[in-house]
């Protein structure tokens, strides 16, 4: 117990709590606000996405697309890059590979491809310790097919994220 006079431990722990909950409870409303705010926010995907009232609505034209032409991908990861097959030819215009963090959008890649004998060549890494959204799309954004690479991963595959009609 304490003496007299002095409030001892266990009272200075009951003020620290009934200053410090109502505290840490303004600091963290503070911080979700500023969160949702952000312009990129928590957004996962680099897509114009248009939001209307608690809905967010984004385009499936391309899936789409490349369902109905019956497109795939393959992508070999090696150390240094990765090869890209697609199932069939799309024309001599390079397709963009993206490679999409799941969380945090600053993390986000878009890789070159450069014509290879067998398909497409990216000469970047897209080996990582995290998972990336694997996306290849169409130089005009006509058609994409999408995969998930995970950590260790050698080959991804890429189809379209919506059924054919």
């Amino acid at each position: 117990m304490g003496e007299p006079g002095n409030p001892g431990p266990s009272r200075n722990y009951a003020l620290w709590l009934v200053l410090g909950i109502p505290a840490a409870t303004v600091v963290a409303g503070i911080w979700t606000i500023v969160a949702i705010s952000s312009e990129s926010g928590v957004d996962a995907d680099p897509d114009p996405v248009r939001r209307t009232a608690q809905v967010q609505v984004v385009s499936i034209e391309a899936d789409q697309a490349a369902a109905t032409r019956g497109l795939s991908a393959r992508v070999e990861i090696d150390g240094g890059g990765a090869l890209v097959r697609l199932g069939q030819s799309t024309g001599p215009v390079a397709p963009r590979l993206q490679l999409i963090h799941p969380i945090e959008s600053s993390l986000d890649r878009q890789i070159e491809l450069a014509p290879h004998p067998q398909g497409w060549r990216a000469n970047e890494p897209v080996a990582a310790r995290h998972g990336w959204q694997l996306r290849l799309v169409a130089a005009d954004g006509s058609w994409r097919v999408v995969g998930r690479y995970h950590p260790g991963d050698t080959t991804v595959e890429l189809v379209p994220s919506v059924a054919a009609p």
